[in-house]
């Protein structure tokens, strides 16, 4: 995305309405917000100050996922964040479009911080610092809903075979492809004795990711490849979103991979990995591509009147 500019957008005059002008400015503010909270929960976490103590292994699976989350939110979305409240400031085309990804992202993320650990079984103190992770969860949704409220694609130009293409098949057929691995996770982890070795150490991350894979984003995908194909405004809005969301989960996904590799955890290996990681490449160079695919509608030409 660094051939992005970014001065003002010419397809919004500078006479905006104040409610418009106000949601830029509330939605600017979240997202700066957002990222310093991202990075104070780094720094405080595992990889920080070790103030948090998630009651987890701390040589397990679910701790190097943490590791990998936490340094994935300070390197890649709190400056994701950062870049996308300078568009929305500027009123640049693509601010809330681009705002829409860390928004759902951390609204994803954070429920496995708050559900996941074993508060029972293992000893920490991660439940102090609820507040600091509820604030994270509320800024990931309401800044999300912000944007998805100032995306306007009747503003866009009819979807070209680029967008087709990659919003109504590509990531949908990806993503569907990607959520059939639960189909062997839930057989194992509804068997009597499970295997995964992030399962037994805390199978509420297990559980809480699955349900918003498969509740929220299998229907999206499939709602998006199905409407996109026919120049629907809402699918191109989902569509968006879920590209939005993948581009940064993909990656997400495979920092995860790579730690538990590196800290050797059980059933980790270099060659998934590596699979991981392609697989989050491909998400997010689809993702940056449907995103700058989008143009606003050619204003309509005027005739010489003579």
């Amino acid at each position: 995305m660094a051939d992005l500019h970014i001065p003002r957008s010419t397809s919004q005059t500078p006479d905006a309405p104040t409610g418009a002008r106000t949601r830029g400015r509330l939605l600017g503010t979240g997202l700066l917000v957002l990222a310093a909270l991202l990075v104070a929960n780094t720094l405080l976490g595992p990889v920080g100050f070790a103030a948090i103590d998630y009651p987890i292994p701390a040589d397990g699976a679910l701790m190097s996922q943490l590791v990998a989350l936490d340094i994935f939110a300070v390197a890649v979305v709190a400056p994701l964040a950062v870049f996308a409240a300078v568009l929305v400031w500027r009123r640049h085309r693509l601010g809330s479009m681009v705002a829409i990804a860390p928004g759902v992202y951390t609204a994803y993320m954070v429920p496995q911080y708050v559900l996941g650990p074993q508060y029972v079984r293992y000893d920490g103190n991660s439940e102090a610092f609820f507040p600091l992770q509820l604030a994270l969860f509320v800024l990931g949704w309401t800044t999300a809903l912000l944007a998805w409220q100032q995306v306007n694609p009747a503003a866009w130009a009819p979807p070209g075979r680029r967008e087709r293409i990659i919003g109504g098949g590509l990531i949908p057929l990806l993503a569907i492809v990607t959520f059939t691995r639960y189909v062997p996770a839930i057989l194992d982890a509804s068997g009597a004795h499970p295997s995964a070795a992030d399962y037994q150490e805390g199978p509420g991350y297990f559980w809480t990711i699955a349900l918003l894979d498969l509740g929220v984003g299998l229907p999206a995908a499939i709602a998006a490849a199905a409407g996109v194909r026919h120049g629907s405004a809402w699918a191109r809005k989902i569509a968006l979103t879920l590209s939005g969301w993948l581009a940064l989960v993909g990656p997400a996904v495979a920092a995860m991979a790579i730690s538990a590799w590196l800290r050797d955890v059980p059933d980790a290996s270099p060659g998934q990995a590596a699979a991981m990681t392609a697989l989050g490449l491909l998400f997010s160079v689809l993702g940056v591509t449907l995103l700058t695919a989008e143009r606003p509608s050619a204003p309509p030409s005027r005739k010489n009147v003579h």
